[in-house]
């Protein structure tokens, strides 16, 4: 009897765990909202994010301001300026998947420069720029008030999503302001705020 209770109380968890009981299977995208909705390409021209980055005890910052050109294929140019920093990338995207298809590095890191199409897995080297975690699926998670680039708080809706590894990405949204108002991303070893400043 205290074998059949153990197997049943294992089982009971299980169910819980996963979402399954009375014939329900939770899903884990259940009531979530893809990334692609957070950021409204078609709706600004181009942005600058004030990039604050805290690793090994030490903060770096740098300006990324972003030129989005909505031609066909899609354009984007993104320079970073600051903290031993000042390079362009052109990166050149698919309008339909959201695929990175080239990209382009041209200045200098500190003493190294380069001039060079680098590979588009780069992207993930720089902070977001509306393109990386365009799939992702993220949680609703509640509201906030947070500084608008005009310097006012307003109320914004934040949400996050966390991979296994214990990465996460937790965007401040305004209904009315096309970009995050603010990106935060976080691991153990560093964390990265972005302020939205300007955009058109």
């Amino acid at each position: 009897m205290k074998h059949e209770l153990t197997i049943l109380l294992l089982l009971l968890a299980v169910l819980l765990v996963s979402g399954c009981f009375n014939g329900t299977q939770a899903s884990p995208y259940t009531n979530t909202t893809p990334g692609k909705t957070l950021y409204n390409l078609e709706g600004a021209s181009r942005w600058t994010y004030t990039v604050a980055m805290n690793a090994s005890n030490t903060t770096s910052t740098w300006n990324m301001t972003v030129d989005n050109d909505k031609n066909d294929p899609r354009h984007m140019v993104i320079t970073t300026v600051g903290n031993g920093m000042n390079i362009v990338y052109d990166i050149w995207w698919n309008k339909s998947t959201y695929q990175i298809t080239r990209m382009h590095a041209n200045g200098t890191t500190g003493n190294n420069y380069q001039n060079r199409d680098v590979s588009p897995m780069q992207i993930y080297t720089l902070p977001d720029s509306g393109l990386t975690y365009y799939f992702v699926p993220f949680q609703r998670v509640g509201t906030i008030n947070a500084k608008s680039p005009d310097g006012q708080l307003t109320p914004a809706t934040i949400y996050s999503a966390t991979d296994n590894k214990g990465f996460s990405v937790t965007y401040l949204v305004h209904p009315n302001i096309p970009l995050p108002i603010r990106i935060d991303m976080n691991t153990a070893d560093f964390k990265i705020r972005m302020m939205l400043t300007d955009y058109k």
